[in-house]
């Protein structure tokens, strides 16, 4: 197979889009598939964590034309000021959320989290896959623990400078419990113990993990941390009391794992060709 040039386009400017910009550019290297890789992301706060393959191009100089454009969360105008002839493949990504997402009639739409309508539905999508986590040696060393500790990381991004407070400045875990504030947002700054990307790695070998109820803490957690040690907490933002309110369910289909290689294989295989 030729490389084939993908273009994805995000507006969304919290973490959580760019986390699906990463896990889309691994998909392809985990099925092998060579591409030339470009985003435009005119919002977004986190660039500094974005794949170092991945070519970062502005609203106003996008590539000639692609094979495969990828919309993460919804349409804007720049997307419908594209040529339909621009791409060989139009692709939608919707999750759960307030705010309507939208695509041109050309566009296939994939469904991220089960309930969402769209012509199938893949998923999670996240960046980290189950042979990444860390060891529970490895994570002590990161968070700066010794073996005998007890260790809660409490953890949110959030697009807004209220959402990681709700989580990093909670005092309700167990008294033998030490909490590790863990934080990517630059509203964090004052309070955080930790600055880690991507933060789901460390999630198999923590004693407990809060997270706020945002699409990737949420699948990230359902993959990787058991029922008993994973508190989800509403913060704000997308439809997060919709996602709190299908946790068991989803439980219980969550293929545990990463399925942004599927999405690929799925683009690549029936959508392209």
């Amino acid at each position: 197979m030729a490389t084939l040039n993908v273009l994805m386009y995000t507006k969304g400017m919290a973490s959580g889009h760019l986390s699906r910009v990463n896990a889309i550019y691994k998909g392809f290297l985990r099925e092998g598939i060579k591409c030339c890789f470009s985003l435009i992301a005119p919002r977004s706060k986190y660039l500094e964590y974005l794949h170092s393959d991945i070519e970062l191009r502005a609203v106003d100089d996008p590539p000639r034309n692609t094979d495969i454009f990828i919309c993460d969360w919804k349409a804007d105008e720049f997307v419908y000021s594209l040529n339909c002839r621009y791409s060989r493949a139009w692709i939608g990504l919707r999750r759960l959320g307030k705010i309507k997402s939208t695509f041109p009639d050309y566009f296939h739409v994939i469904a991220i989290e089960p309930g969402v309508k769209g012509d199938t539905c893949i998923w999670p999508i996240i960046s980290t896959w189950r042979d990444e986590m860390a060891s529970r040696e490895e994570f002590l060393q990161i968070v700066g623990a010794e073996p005998g500790d007890r260790i809660a990381l409490l953890c949110e991004n959030g697009a807004y400078s209220v959402h990681p407070e709700r989580i990093l400045l909670r005092n309700s875990l167990d008294s033998g419990m030490r909490a590790i504030r863990c934080s990517n947002s630059p509203y964090a700054q004052p309070y955080r113990d930790l600055d880690y990307f991507p933060i789901a790695r460390l999630f198999y070998a923590a004693d407990h993990v809060m997270i706020g109820a945002g699409y990737n803490s949420v699948h990230e957690g359902l993959c990787f941390v058991h029922t008993d040690r994973l508190t989800v907490l509403y913060v704000g933002g997308d439809d997060q009391r919709q996602r709190l309110r299908n946790l068991g369910s989803w439980r219980v289909k969550c293929p545990g794992d990463s399925q942004a290689h599927l999405l690929v294989r799925y683009i690549v295989e029936k959508i392209l060709e």
